[in-house]
């Protein structure tokens, strides 16, 4: 059983109200029961307090107390959205396939399984594969020769990773998604497009997460690199030889030619171009349906294609909209001109 304490512990809170009442669950503010702990992370949602059912609430240090009178038990925090991610994380279920290897999955005798790892039904593994410990392998997912998983790492179902792969600890894959399937290189040789051999590998560094169906190719001679706590959405195209730098976000449906750098702490908003042999420095920030076709400074905040600063892209916005009223008037000036020209 956890109770409001224990949740204020892990948190780093002040309670205020009852320690000792049982908590079974997180929820929604507008959505919360009894027995529910609910959360503040935004203003907005202050409205629906005098409603909440909820047990207790995650409150920020900024909260007028007067606000949230309608709820008797209060956790205090600095940061409600990470207080909300700990809390969360004490409910979250963990694997639903236990530590071993179920017998209809096809494991090489070549391929190395820590005794701590789980690898699930019809899963393949194959020669020279290594699973560490506390590593949850899905039913249906495809390990290929050479690949190495990391300690805590989950791979969900029907997920595939070509070989010479390496993945970090605590990388999270999901469904669908082909990790280090050939980049797409051919050449003409006069005749037909020769299919340009893919050599290299991919790797993949601790604390990434990968959404599903998205597709990291692996390097034609190098390696493809995605840096450590980076997050990918769903539905991401990344080509080979790209190198993406630590703790940076590429939104839904952002694709990434070959060849291209993209630094730390980069976000690449949904939809997102990048254009081959393409740099984007650290701290860049691309709006969404940015198409970027030449290197980007670091620290830059760009929109538009092709990309611009942002200010300029919401310049050229304004005068967009005008531009119906600019025909207007130019044809009122050309009728007008027409008839002077008449008149003489």
């Amino acid at each position: 059983m956890i109770t409001l304490k224990d949740i204020a512990a892990a948190v780093g809170g002040d309670l205020i109200g009852d320690g000792d009442i049982p908590i079974d669950g997180i929820a929604g503010v507008q959505s919360a029961v009894e027995g529910k702990i609910s959360f503040l992370t935004h203003g907005s949602y202050i409205k629906f307090v005098p409603e909440c059912k909820a047990s207790a609430l995650i409150v920020g240090r900024k909260t007028s107390p007067a606000d949230v009178r309608a709820v008797k038990n209060l956790i205090v925090v600095d940061n409600p959205e990470l207080a909300y991610i700990s809390a969360a994380a004490m409910f979250q279920e963990g694997p639903v396939i236990g530590p071993g290897i179920h017998p209809a999955a096809s494991v090489s005798e070549k391929a190395v399984i820590a005794p701590g790892a789980s690898i699930g039904a019809f899963a393949c593994i194959e020669d020279n594969a290594r699973i560490d410990d506390d590593v949850t392998i899905y039913p249906y997912v495809y390990i290929g020769r050479n690949v190495t998983v990391g300690q805590g790492s989950i791979i969900y179902p029907h997920v595939t990773i070509y070989r010479d792969t390496t993945i970090g600890r605590n990388v999270i894959i999901h469904a669908n998604t082909v990790i280090a399937a050939d980049g797409f290189g051919y050449a003409w040789d006069g005749t037909k497009h020769a299919k340009i051999p893919q050599l290299g590998s991919v790797i993949i560094e601790d604390d990434v997460e990968i959404g599903a169906n998205t597709a990291i190719d692996r390097a034609s001679l190098e390696k493809t690199v995605i840096g450590r706590g980076t997050k990918i959405d769903n539905l991401v195209q990344i080509a080979h030889n790209v190198t993406i730098g630590q703790n940076s976000i590429v939104v839904s449906q952002v694709g990434i030619a070959g060849s291209s750098r993209i630094g730390n702490n980069v976000v690449l908003a949904g939809q997102a171009g990048v254009r081959d042999h393409v740099v984007i420095g650290d701290g860049v920030m691309a709006g969404g349906g940015t198409g970027i076709t030449k290197d980007v400074p670091a620290g830059s905040v760009i929109w538009g294609t092709p990309h611009m600063p942002h200010k300029e892209w919401m310049k050229l916005q304004i005068y967009m909209k005008r531009l119906p009223d600019l025909f207007e008037r130019m044809k009122q000036i050309e009728t007008k001109l027409n008839s002077e020209d008449t008149d003489d």
